[in-house]
């Protein structure tokens, strides 16, 4: 299938929280949206997707600053729910300095239960199957960094359609979870640290790997032809590396969507190298500025 030009459509489900972006443990720098879910959603907005995350949030003051964020930001919230068995989960940010000198960061949580705690609380699968039942128009992309009954349904449901299916896992899951959204996904992106092995991607021919490397780079693997590495793109002005990974995923679906590329099936180890070079130099620049979508604000405000 070839995309039409107004067909950069995103649904995306999974981790979206309010990041509160502080110097040290003291300065507060800024309230924004962010998580996996909400860093990609907010990122292809900017790109000028049309971008729709699926949310269960409460009514608090923090998920209200959410709202707002995404609405400044071209976001759609129509699947963003405020009930009171929801949840806003809130991510602190601390950017240090290490011993040698290097611009770092750690995290910590606000919440009900303490520090190492993140209030989250999946959409419900009646909710997301209420979605789809209103769906009015076809996506390009689900992308989901979660899995939950929801999100295994909303997969299981876009697999089936002409929308390409991304799934970044985020957390742990159950194994027969987690190779249930393998399954019926199209994209499959995960960092060495968070799985290291790649044995569970030698059953599959029909897919793209991706496992991005840190400061080594990444790799790549198309329909089972066999990694292929890509050496990083380096940045002499590094400033916070929060979100690096968030725009690589980002720009590599914009890439897709600029070369009116639709599916899988299309691509080539030469395409994907390319795209993902592309993405990676987008993720590089993002390292300069403050934040994990520090670039897009400052840009933004520049051009304002």
């Amino acid at each position: 299938m070839k995309l039409e030009t107004n067909n950069k459509i995103c649904i995306g489900a999974g981790l979206v929280s309010l990041d509160i972006l502080m110097r040290g443990y003291e300065e507060t720098v800024s309230y924004k949206v962010g998580g996996t879910c909400g860093n990609v959603m907010m990122i292809l907005a900017y790109m000028g997707w049309d971008s729709y995350p699926v949310a269960r949030l409460n009514g608090s003051e923090q998920s209200q600053m959410m709202l707002d964020d995404m609405r400044v930001n071209g976001v759609h919230t129509d699947f963003v729910s405020r009930l009171e068995d929801g949840a806003t989960p809130i991510i602190i940010q601390h950017n240090i300095i290490d011993k040698d000198g290097n611009p770092t960061h750690k995290f910590t949580f606000q919440g009900n239960r303490g520090s190492l705690h993140l209030d989250y609380k999946p959409v419900m699968k009646k909710t997301a199957m209420k979605v789809l039942d209103e769906l009015s128009f076809q996506p390009m992309v689900f992308f989901f960094d979660r899995v939950s009954a929801a999100t295994l349904a909303m997969a299981e449901h876009f697999k089936g359609t002409d929308c390409l299916v991304f799934f970044e896992p985020s957390a742990r899951a159950k194994a027969s979870d987690f190779a249930k959204a393998v399954a019926n996904s199209d994209i499959i992106k995960f960092a060495d640290q968070r799985l290291p092995g790649v044995g569970f991607t030698e059953a599959y021919r029909d897919k793209l790997f991706i496992q991005t490397l840190g400061s080594k780079g990444l790799r790549f693997n198309l329909f089972g032809s066999g990694w292929q590495s890509l050496p990083p793109v380096t940045n002499d002005n590094v400033v916070d590396t929060s979100g690096a990974g968030d725009w690589t995923s980002a720009a590599f679906l914009n890439e897709m969507a600029e070369r009116s590329m639709a599916t899988t099936s299309e691509m080539t180890v030469a395409s994907v190298a390319e795209m993902l070079s592309k993405a990676q130099e987008k993720a590089s620049q993002s390292c300069s500025y403050e934040g994990a979508r520090g670039m897009m604000q400052k840009i933004r405000t520049l051009n304002s």
